[in-house]
């Protein structure tokens, strides 16, 4: 029997990995515009650095690309694993993969080797988060309380596979911290 409450055995065959998606998700389910976030939330940009220093994060090419757009650099403090289909030069902490599998395995080898930990981060962009949604374990979201315009969706939350187990509501400043687990 598996040790690890928060695992799921049939869509999680390293017991010992937690696969987190983390994103910033408005009413209308939007998360970006143009490839970026169509808000400023310099909370929302502190918890994410919080919850994901230290861990592999898995994202696609248009979400690696846009981080450097804003910082010059990957997130430090963490290896990500880019999923494309182009090759190019990476710097060290940061690792290309074709498919799934391999940005799976990467990501939780980089998460055993390189951080001692078994959590692995799922950061976008939208289609990843829909291919690695009936792999993850746990959604840390921040709701942003606003319907803004925008070209990129984060998929649905159903509340009938994911059960919410923490909210800390920041009403006055138009948002939440809310995270999921996958109901068993």
């Amino acid at each position: 029997m598996d040790s690890n409450p928060n695992s799921n055995s049939n869509s999680n065959p390293d017991s010992d990995r937690e696969l987190v998606a983390i994103a910033a998700v408005a009413e209308n389910g939007v998360i970006g515009k143009n490839g970026d976030m169509p808000w400023h939330i310099p909370e929302d940009m502190a918890h994410f650095k919080e919850q994901t220093t230290g861990h592999p994060m898995i994202m696609g090419r248009v979400t690696y690309e846009s981080i450097l757009e804003l910082i010059d650099e990957p997130l430090p403090g963490r290896t990500s694993v880019v999923l494309t289909s182009r090759d190019f030069e990476t710097p060290e902490n940061v690792v290309l993969a074709t498919n799934l599998e391999e940005a799976l395995s990467e990501a939780t080898t980089a998460a055993r080797e390189r951080h001692d930990t078994g959590r692995v981060f799922v950061a976008g962009g939208a289609t990843v988060y829909e291919q690695l949604l009936p792999e993850t374990d746990r959604l840390i979201i921040t709701e942003v309380h606003d319907d803004p315009d925008g070209d990129t969706y984060f998929p649905a939350i159903d509340p009938e596979r994911w059960r919410e187990t923490s909210r800390e509501d920041h009403e006055d400043d138009g948002f939440s911290f809310v995270e999921y687990v996958r109901r068993e």
